[in-house]
């Protein structure tokens, strides 16, 4: 084995350890936060997405927290505000508490990340697939 190898071999191995590492990492959760157990009408909703995107996920294996206010807040990583966010390291929903009649649409926003395993928006989801679905009306019925 050349000398070069040697050395290059185990950098290699220490950048992309070092490049995972903010991926590992759950995001902070939101000062004033708290962990709730979701309604049964959150599993209805989360039902719709699986149906619309065609893909399954536990919705029991998420956790739920809310944030107190209306006022959208920063993520770590983001240059904007939102409302809600779904951390793939943690696989938990976080919400901003939103009045009753308004959340459906936020909550199967965040259910479809979930779902996807994904924090990107893909058109074929988010609007081809599930887009009036997730705008839908607030009653599942």
């Amino acid at each position: 084995m050349t000398r070069l190898r040697m050395i290059a071999g185990p950098l290699l191995g220490l950048m992309l350890a070092s490049a995972c590492e903010d991926v590992l990492v759950p995001l902070e959760l939101p000062a004033g936060s708290r962990e709730f157990v979701p309604e049964p009408v959150f599993k209805v909703w989360w039902q719709q997405i699986e149906i619309c995107s065609g893909r399954q996920a536990s919705f029991d294996a998420v956790s739920w927290y809310v944030i107190p206010g209306e006022t959208p807040f920063r993520i770590p990583n983001h240059d904007y505000d939102v409302v809600g966010f779904w951390d793939q390291v943690a696989n938990r929903i976080v919400l901003l508490e939103i009045l009753p009649d308004r959340r459906a649409p936020y909550v199967r926003h965040e259910a479809l990340h979930a779902i996807l395993r994904r924090t990107d928006h893909p058109d074929e989801f988010f609007v081809t697939r599930c887009g009036e679905v997730i705008n839908g009306p607030e009653s599942p019925g």
